[in-house]
């Protein structure tokens, strides 16, 4: 199995197929250091065209790790980039959150 699955991808142009692909595996790299084994990363894109020229995206990133699964579904844009990361950021901060890797409370003595 793909450690990154990119559902969605055929109804997207080639710029910005790769754009997705280098912030997938941008982004892949920053969650791999949070969660050490990951099985599966899957990013759901879908793109809405309502009477103008530009579409709206909304993506849906879910991780899943052996022993649980991060999801981050808060995530939409006009701009395909600025949706990725929301959404990246969102499911990092709930992985560091989750697991408590964050040092935001240690003591210091």
């Amino acid at each position: 199995m793909e450690p990154i699955q990119i559902i969605g991808i055929k109804d997207l142009d080639e710029m910005e197929v790769e754009a997705v692909n280098r912030l997938a595996n941008r982004y892949f790299g920053k969650i791999q250091r949070e969660i050490k084994k990951i099985n599966s990363v899957a990013i759901h894109i879908k793109s809405y065209e309502k009477e103008g020229r530009e579409k709206k995206y909304s993506i849906h990133v879910k991780v899943m790790a052996p022993t649980r699964i991060f999801v981050s579904t808060k995530s939409h844009d006009w701009d395909l980039d600025k949706a990725l990361h929301m959404s990246f950021r969102d499911v990092i901060r709930e992985i560091k959150h989750s697991l408590h890797t964050d040092d935001q409370h240690r003591r210091v003595r």
